[in-house]
This record gives C-alpha cells, structure tokens and sequence, in this order.
C-alpha cells in the first residue's frame, strides 16, 4: 500500500461503504470526504461524517499505519486538533485526540477488495517502461490531453514563479529588478542560470541602470560581479574592463558572487561570457525592457524585442585570452525562445495574476503559438502517440514526465486515472 493510492480511495470513496464501522465499533456514514489538502496539515478538510446519529464536520488524516500519527508528531499540533477521523490502512496502535479521548478511527484495509491493490501494484512496478502507462497513453482523446497539458503547463508556471516572490521580497518590490534576475537567470541556462541569477542579485538595480549607456561599462560590471577578473589576462581589452570593475566596484561598494562560472561540457555559443555579453547588450539597448514586453502586441514583437548580441570583442573570442573565428554572435531565435518560454511568460504570469491583470488569460494562447521543443521528452511522448502540436504541450510533457511519471503519482495523473481505471 502507498500513500497515494489510500488519499485516492478516501477521495473516490472506492471501497465498500456498506456498514462501515470505526475500530471501536461505532457506526460510520461519509457524508463528505472533505477538500483534499495540498500543503501542510490535514490531509482532507471540511469532510462531513456520520458517527452512529451524530454528524461531525471538521478534518480528515490519512497514515498507512495508526502509529504515523506519532512518527510525525500531530499530537503537540494545534493544526490537527479538528481532525474528526483518523483513515488507516494498519491500525496498530491507540491513537487519542487532543481532549484525550480514543480518535475515531477508520482501517480501511478491512472495506478494500484486494483485487484493487493488485491491479494498482502491477500497474506502478513496470520499471521497464519508460512511464507505466506507455503502451495505453495513445488511446487518451486529444481532447483530454489538451486540456490536461493546459493544467500541466499551469503548474509548471507556478513552480517557476515561485522564485520571482522571493526575489520581489529582496529588492522591496521592484518588479523592473527582479525581471533583470529573471533574465539574467535565463541567460545562464540550466549550468550557469543560479550563478547568473545571484548575479544579478548581487549587483543593484541602479548600477545596472547607470551602467546601460555604455555597454562596455555594463558588460564589466556583469563580469566583474561574475568573479571573471580574479586571473590576469595580458590584454587591453581585459585589462579595461578590469580598471573599469575596479571604479564601479567602489562607487557601488559591490561584492562579487563566490561560486565559478561553469565553461565545462558547454557549446562555446552556451559560454558564460558570451551569455553574460549578449545580457549586457540587450540591457544597454533597452534598459526598461520589462515596460516594452507589457506594450508588446503579439509574439513577433517580443521576438523582436529580445533580438540581442555580443560587443565586438567577443565576435573573436570564447575566452579574455584566447582568439576565435572572427563572427557575429547573435542570439538564435531557439534561444529567444528558450528566453521567452523560461523568462518572459512564467514573469508575465506571475506579474499579471499579482495584479489582477486580466492579461494572464493570454499567456496560454501566446505559448501556443510557438513550436513544440524537441526535447527528449517531447519526442518520447509524441512517439508513444500524444499529441505535441506547440510549445506549451512540449513544456507540459517535462512537467508530466517529472512531477507525475518518474515518482509514479499515477493516481494524481488525469492520463493515469483515467487508463487505470480501479
């Protein structure tokens, strides 16, 4: 038995609910299972339950054993003190309420038929499978995967913009700094994105903003904050930007981040330096970028918008001593899309949901018109017979196959419900 399958048959109320009786005899009706609880605390609120003629309408919690009530300490929780009933799959120890009477109790392992549990285990031990359900996903309508790929992209969303309140939180509400962290934090990508991001943090939103006439001058500060002058390089240009760190670094009473810039295993275009050059000339072309996106019409705007490149130092160099292909070193309209996938439209959510701006019903429609990521998992999911027709389908695909499919939350699956059918 596992935790997920208990919650799911008390939501379902998929057990035999005929003569229910508590473990002290007492007769049991479930009125109401109550609102499954998402955060800490109870696991079911506001469930409404009959005991013998008396109706009770409080708190609902779920162990597999009795004795978890204890293993995490709800007896000194004031949280727990309106539990009505204790749902158990082993009921192997007493457990008493607050005003220590015996918790009514429900052992539910008593009203389950065991056919159930072996359907639900030979279901999640497929581990070789690539997702458990991959040879049954094809037969879910495109109807159903739409609107389940919307709620998965919903999600991802919200864990993403998760951060940028924090964030809000460090600059006094400064919607315009934390949207530069944010797309500092974009442009570092998966290596170099928290390094970039602290960056970012570490460097006022004022400097950035006096900065932005001269790019040369913000791409210092960018490095310098980076930790990138700490070698000596023997070069004018790097001797430059260092002399220049050095003044800012004074005038600002600036601290550079501690943690290395990650070159390893990187495409030379992905290197630091050419991310942290390509941010400094975006942000010196439009140093109120954020007021411009909210202006923007359409995707094709924003493309336009986020349209950025290297000084020209860095059209012949990966690193400050080592010469390369003479080039210039646009952003690709993949990474532009990267940008605006990781970036700009969790930002856009976040900002618009926190002001009430009816905008953030247009987010979807935006993610929609842009083209599936080949992704691996993308490109598995659309192999085993799913529908990925844009980019917000291709982003759902990561959140399904992380947050459902690897921890087999089947039962938290629309996809898995459905095709498991208890």
């Amino acid at each position: 038995m596992r935790e997920e399958l208990l919650a799911y048959l008390w939501k379902t109320q998929y057990f035999s609910r005929k003569a229910l009786k508590t473990t002290d005899g007492d007769t049991l009706v479930v009125v109401k299972p109550g609102q499954e609880n998402p955060n800490a605390g109870p696991d079911f609120f506001n469930a409404h339950i009959q005991l013998n003629k008396t109706l009770w309408v409080g708190n609902v919690e779920l162990h597999l054993q009795a004795s978890d009530w204890f293993n995490h300490r709800h007896e000194v929780d004031t949280n727990y003190d309106n539990v009505i009933l204790h749902v158990v799959w082993k009921n192997d120890i007493p457990v008493f309420d607050v005003s220590q009477q015996p918790m009514p109790t429900l052992c539910l392992s008593e009203y389950v038929p065991n056919s159930i549990l072996k359907k639900y285990e030979k279901w999640i031990s497929q581990d070789k499978k690539w997702i458990s359900c991959a040879d049954k996903i094809h037969v879910v309508s495109e109807f159903h995967q739409r609107q389940f790929w919307e709620r998965l992209y919903v999600e991802r969303l919200m864990e993403k913009t998760a951060l940028f309140q924090h964030w809000l939180s460090l600059t006094k509400n400064n919607w315009e700094a934390v949207f530069f962290v944010a797309l500092a934090k974009g442009f570092g990508l998966k290596q170099n994105g928290l390094a970039f991001a602290n960056m970012a943090l570490a460097t006022p939103w004022k400097a950035v903003l006096n900065c932005a006439s001269n790019t040369e001058d913000l791409e210092a500060l960018f490095f310098g904050q980076s930790n990138l002058f700490q070698k000596t390089v023997d070069h004018t240009y790097f001797i430059r930007q260092q002399k220049t760190y050095q003044y800012l670094k004074h005038k600002y009473q600036l601290m550079p981040i501690s943690e290395n810039l990650n070159f390893f295993r990187l495409r030379p275009a992905n290197f630091p330096t050419i991310r942290l050059s390509q941010l400094a000339w975006l942000t010196s072309q439009q140093p109120r970028l954020l007021s411009h996106i909210h202006a923007a019409k359409n995707v094709d705007t924003l493309y336009a918008l986020m349209q950025a490149k290297t000084t020209s130092f860095w059209e012949s160099h990966y690193h400050f001593n080592t010469p390369a292909k003479q080039r210039q070193r646009k952003l690709t309209k993949s990474f532009i899309q990267l940008l605006l996938l990781n970036t700009v439209f969790p930002f856009l959510f976040h900002y618009y949901k926190y002001t009430g701006d009816e905008r953030v019903n247009q987010i979807l429609d935006c993610v929609r018109q842009l083209p599936p990521e080949k992704n691996n998992y993308s490109l598995k999911f659309k192999a085993l017979g799913c529908t990925i027709e844009d980019a917000l389908e291709s982003q759902a695909s990561i959140q399904l196959k992380t947050n459902y499919c690897n921890p087999r939350r089947c039962l938290s699956c629309s996809f898995g419900h459905e095709l498991l059918n208890l």
